[in-house]
């Protein structure tokens, strides 16, 4: 099987601000695309949360809490895993002044 490479350009903060949720979960962004693209083979169809636009007045939060839902299992978390000191890390970081959460 050949291999392809993609260059994706965007901004260095976003960049950073993915990567270290990536490193924290233990996913390479390698592993986060080919996940994105088997989705995309197999299911034939764009993700609900990668559409632009769609939704129309839906509110902001249904559209997360959907876009969470299909996202469910794509990452194995571990077992020591704790969502509560996940979300008061993320809470501290909100109040520093500089960082976009």
């Amino acid at each position: 099987m050949g291999m392809a490479t993609l260059n994706v350009r965007m901004p260095e903060d976003l960049k950073r601000s993915g990567d270290r949720v990536l490193e924290r979960e233990g996913v390479s962004v390698s592993e986060a695309v080919r996940r994105l693209y088997r989705y995309l083979e197999d299911e034939q169809k764009v993700p609900e949360w990668l559409r632009d636009g769609e939704g129309g007045n839906e509110d902001i939060f249904e559209r997360r809490r959907r876009a969470l839902c299909q996202l469910v299992g794509s990452v194995e978390l571990p077992p020591d895993f704790d969502l509560d000191v996940v979300r008061h890390e993320r809470l501290m970081r909100k109040t520093e002044p500089g960082v976009r959460v």
